[in-house]
């Protein structure tokens, strides 16, 4: 009978990478299996490798940065070519817009100057939808903003209705930018 704590004195012979290792009592052999079995596995090509990034490419190894607060950009003409010709096409943008007229062509001109004289920094469009022109302003990212829209200008322009429509980007800020 053996206590809870004590190993039993029973012996093995134990095989380790092809060879007997010896006779040994059963509380050796748990560490040479753990041990026979790590080797094993360092072996074991199935077995996932990190890569190491070679000296040469490894960041943390190059000179250190410039701390001018200058970033220069190295590119191919061929990603210069894409990158002229994307900027060249329009990207419609999803959006809103507000409806001020639907009629005839005069009365939408009349109406479309009349609002960009009142209201230059918004944009007005007139287009055609047979049998009706239409004038739409504003450009919108968003559908409460173009409600917002529609009530400042509900007195003025009764009818007036916020409808989706493909927009403009907003246009960017050009100018020096302050440093701090």
């Amino acid at each position: 009978m053996h206590h809870r704590n004590q190993l039993p004195t029973t012996l093995f012979r134990v095989r380790s990478m092809g060879t007997f290792v010896s006779t040994m009592r059963i509380g050796m052999i748990a560490p040479l299996l753990l041990l026979a079995t790590a080797m094993h596995a360092q072996q074991d090509e199935r077995l996932f490798h990190p890569y190491a990034i070679p000296e040469a490419v490894n960041p943390r190894q190059q000179a250190p940065a410039d701390t001018s607060g200058r970033v220069q950009l190295e590119e191919s003409a061929r990603i210069r070519n894409l990158m002229a010709e994307y900027a060249a096409r329009r990207q419609p943008l999803n959006g809103y817009r507000v409806q001020i007229f639907l009629g005839d062509r005069n009365t939408a001109e009349k109406t479309r100057r009349e609002f960009l004289a009142k209201y230059p920094e918004t944009p007005a469009y007139l287009s055609y939808l047979a049998p009706n022109f239409r004038v739409r302003v504003g450009d919108l990212r968003d559908r409460v903003t173009a409600e917002h829209l529609r009530g400042q200008l509900a007195a003025e322009f009764p009818g007036l209705y916020v409808v989706p429509d493909q927009i403009e980007p907003p246009r960017l800020q050009t100018g020096t930018a302050e440093t701090h």
